[in-house]
């Protein structure tokens, strides 16, 4: 483990260690999590998906699809709808929602072109190297498809963002410890913004990685954050 008394795994751990801890709280996973964002979360992915502007007909992947909310919401919208994701209990729980694949973001198991659109919702934090990542799904997307990410933000305001720092460092580790009865896992999630890229890296990897059209909307008061990002028609 890292200095002091920090959870975040050291370097080359992280791809195990998530994917045991979210083994661990998949049972309990949309209880604490409509409990830390006061059922928010779910209007936060509603907003991704009307942002993302797709035919009802798109073929989509959802990387790291948990439980599976933007599963849920995609085939609610007659889309064909795929997930992947790290944790076989996890999936176990997002299997009435459509096909799933346990797998790595960074070693996507589909064809080149194979969608038209890729989602992922409070991920970015747990990939090993978002980087590689973003170079599969710039891989797997169709040319012009769509990139839609759901994740955690800081809040620009500093009285915000102090009220944030005390709720999501303190309160939501003791709510989900207890609920879960697994305190590493919820001191986990908090820490783990440290791995976060900044607005402007976040810019920088997308482009980099062959995306155009990037957008960045703020929801919940600066508290997470919606990236758009279009596939470049070579």
């Amino acid at each position: 483990m890292k200095q002091n008394d920090s959870v975040l795994p050291d370097e080359g751990a992280k791809q195990p260690y998530v994917r045991d801890m979210f083994d661990r709280i998949a049972g309990t996973y949309d209880v604490v999590n409509r409990l830390m964002t006061f059922g928010l979360d779910q209007g936060w992915r509603a907003h991704l998906v009307r942002e993302m502007h797709l035919d009802p007909k798109a073929r989509v992947l959802d990387l790291a699809c948990g439980t599976g909310d933007f599963l849920k919401a995609w085939s609610a919208n007659g889309m064909d709808a795929y997930g992947l994701d790290l944790s076989y209990r996890m999936l176990e729980k997002a299997k009435r929602y459509g096909p799933l694949v346990q797998g790595v973001g960074e070693a996507l198991p589909f064809g080149d072109a194979s969608f038209d659109a890729v989602s992922s919702g409070f991920a970015v934090r747990n990939f090993a190297d978002f980087a590689a990542v973003l170079t599969e799904v710039h891989r797997v997307l169709r040319p012009g498809g769509v990139l839609g990410i759901l994740e955690v933000a800081t809040p620009k305001s500093r009285l915000v963002r102090e009220l944030h720092g005390v709720y999501f460092g303190s309160v939501v580790p003791l709510v989900g410890g207890l609920i879960s009865a697994d305190r590493s896992a919820y001191r986990y999630l908090p820490e783990s913004v440290a791995y976060l890229p900044t607005d402007e890296r976040f810019r920088q990897l997308l482009q980099q990685s062959g995306f155009t059209q990037v957008r960045r909307i703020n929801v919940g008061l600066g508290a997470a954050q919606l990236l758009i990002a279009r596939r470049g028609v070579e």
